[in-house]
């Protein structure tokens, strides 16, 4: 990306986390997860019928990874999907780039910004429920559970690089906001269309139960950063089987954390080198 400042990346840095971490939206979604990490504990804690109001990191988090998987990306959409198209088309980016500033130090410095208002949403909300359920059952699961929360960061900075990379491609706002429902609703059905894909290759739910699933299926996550994160999640806990909805299966041994953080650096690294390259070709 060149060279830049580290002063100016920091300026426009602090502009951005200052202008967003009052986002009302940013706010709701804080509170929303410790009510979630907590509720979610209660309700494993009732599952796992011991005496404990709440039940172990590794069920919180096993129960609750579906909604965060949705709740951080829209997030970090939120966050970025307008960034630049939206203050190319209001006029003030030209007012930023009036200044001494290189378009790669906006850039980062946009990215810095925006992810610290990420970091902060996260480590209130899962550390203040975190906090609240160890003074209940001790700290147990605390290394997969500090694990969960350190994935859950990457997995909001690699949507804000893909929200950031579709904002610097698209000309106008609402273009934007579109390109952010596609990447959003990606990750929420990729899922289901990998499904039906292995049903529709003649697997039936009988096998799907026996766990006679073939390398491929789990191979796919690679195209999924959420599928990527909740696989990663699994393994910090040490678990390599998934029991659910009557059926188990294992998730095969080439698929390994160091693996999995090649893919989730690779799904950051690439958009925010094509962020930068539509950011430096546009005209303001």
């Amino acid at each position: 990306m060149g060279g830049f400042s580290p002063k100016s990346v920091y300026t426009v840095a602090k502009k951005e986390f200052m202008d967003n971490i009052r986002n009302r939206w940013i706010i709701i979604l804080t509170i929303l997860f410790v009510i979630l990490i907590v509720v979610f504990s209660y309700l494993a804690g009732g599952q796992a019928g011991g005496e404990d109001i709440f039940g172990d990191m590794q069920n919180t988090v096993f129960a609750l990874i579906g909604i965060s998987s949705l709740l951080i990306p829209l997030i970090a959409i939120i966050l970025g999907f307008s960034t630049i198209s939206g203050e190319a088309e209001s006029g003030s980016l030209n007012v930023v780039l009036s200044y001494p500033v290189s378009r790669g130090e906006v850039l980062l410095g946009k990215l810095f910004g925006l992810g610290s208002v990420i970091i902060f949403s996260i480590l209130l909300g899962f550390g203040l429920g975190g906090i609240i359920i160890s003074a209940t059952i001790g700290p147990e699961s605390w290394g997969g559970y500090l694990a969960f929360i350190g994935l859950s960061i990457f997995l909001g900075f690699i949507y804000l690089s893909l929200s950031i990379c579709i904002s610097s491609f698209c000309k106008r706002r609402v273009t934007s906001i579109g390109g952010g429902i596609v990447i959003f609703f990606w990750g929420l059905i990729y899922g289901s269309i990998i499904l039906g894909i292995l049903f529709g290759s003649g697997y039936t739910f009988e096998n799907f139960q026996t766990g006679n699933v073939p390398d491929w299926f789990f191979g796919s996550v690679v195209f999924s950063p959420t599928d990527a994160d909740q696989t990663a999640v699994q393994l910090a806990f040490g678990e390599r089987t998934i029991n659910a909805m009557g059926f188990s299966i294992t998730i095969p041994d080439y698929l390994t954390m160091e693996l999995l953080m090649v893919v989730h650096i690779i799904w950051f690294i690439v958009p925010l080198i094509l962020a930068y390259f539509f950011f430096k070709r546009r005209d303001i």
